[in-house]
């Protein structure tokens, strides 16, 4: 399969290639999934997980990218709530190669169903700031019931997905949305 690949952390995004890469197998409890669409954030080239794995070993040529969606065509062993030839939308462990090739192997658990009036490229585009948005909102801000947010710069992804997020909380604030 074809697939950008990394090898060298100081050249930069100049440095990735497209490769002629082995296609990935299931493991336990992973799908094979043919990416449709994928998202790349250019910071992870400078993410240590790009480089290495766990212990620290490098694991380069790496495939970046952590963002996908697309249509499951292989199921591992152990794998239950997803089947085959099911639209799907996640995230990758940062710790495999990622989402910018033809095929990826991921944890079912980090996929979820992509409804099939939601387009391949939207589906990529939201796990990352979506992620982002919720950890913002609900881990780190703590948001309970009776607050209110008020998000400066919501145009941007992270903005509009707070946005969405906290109006289907029902602690979102704007003109149009008056707080509950």
């Amino acid at each position: 399969m074809k697939a950008v690949v990394v090898t060298d952390q100081a050249a930069g995004i100049p440095g990735m290639r497209l490769a002629e890469r082995p296609q990935p197998q299931p493991a336990i409890n992973d799908v094979v999934v043919q990416v449709r669409a994928s998202g790349f954030v250019g910071t992870e080239l400078t993410w240590p997980s790009t480089w290495a794995d766990r212990l620290g070993i490098n694991r380069t040529p790496s495939i970046p990218g952590h963002e996908l969606a697309g249509v499951v065509t292989e199921i591992g062993y152990g794998t239950t709530g997803l089947s085959l030839e099911q639209r799907v939308f996640g995230l990758t462990d940062w710790y495999r190669d990622g989402t910018l090739a033809e095929y990826v192997a991921i944890e079912a658990r980090n996929l979820a169903p992509l409804p099939g009036d939601v387009d391949f490229t939207v589906g990529a585009s939201l796990p990352i700031s979506g992620l982002t948005a919720w950890q913002g909102l609900f881990v780190h801000g703590r948001l309970r019931a009776g607050q209110r947010v008020l998000a400066h710069g919501a145009a941007g992804a992270v903005g509009t997905m707070v946005t969405q997020l906290a109006r289907g909380s029902g602690r979102f604030c704007h003109r149009y949305w008056p707080c509950r």
